[in-house]
């Protein structure tokens, strides 16, 4: 919430919104994915890139005050480099999954 919404205060509301939006989203997931394969290598192209590249170049960005450091600075565009590579690993990664789906190649081994 502190990154979608930074300037309110916490409002139940809004979490409740963002919790139901979240479980909605996973339970289109359960019903549309083939199998659990499918699920970890969503899940992986996704938190992966987000932990190790997103989360800590947006964090930096956050955290240091623009008076003190702007965003014009060396580390807080190096930060929002770092932030923009994890975007474009996810979208690859996402990229190459769905085209996986799409090329419709059955790799099921009796499951179900």
């Amino acid at each position: 919430m502190q990154l979608l919404f930074p300037e309110k205060p916490f409002h139940w509301l809004r979490h409740i919104t963002i919790a139901v939006c979240l479980l909605f989203v996973v339970n289109l997931l359960v019903i549309f994915v083939p199998n659990i394969r499918d699920i970890f290598g969503i899940t992986g192209a996704t938190t992966a890139p987000i932990l190790i590249f997103i989360l800590p170049g947006l964090f930096y960005i956050r955290i240091i005050p623009k008076n003190q450091e702007p965003m014009s600075s060396r580390p807080k565009i190096q930060a929002a480099c770092f932030t923009t590579l994890g975007f474009i690993f996810m979208i690859m990664s996402l990229t190459f999954i769905g085209l996986d789906w799409m090329s419709g190649e059955n790799r099921s081994l009796g499951g179900h």
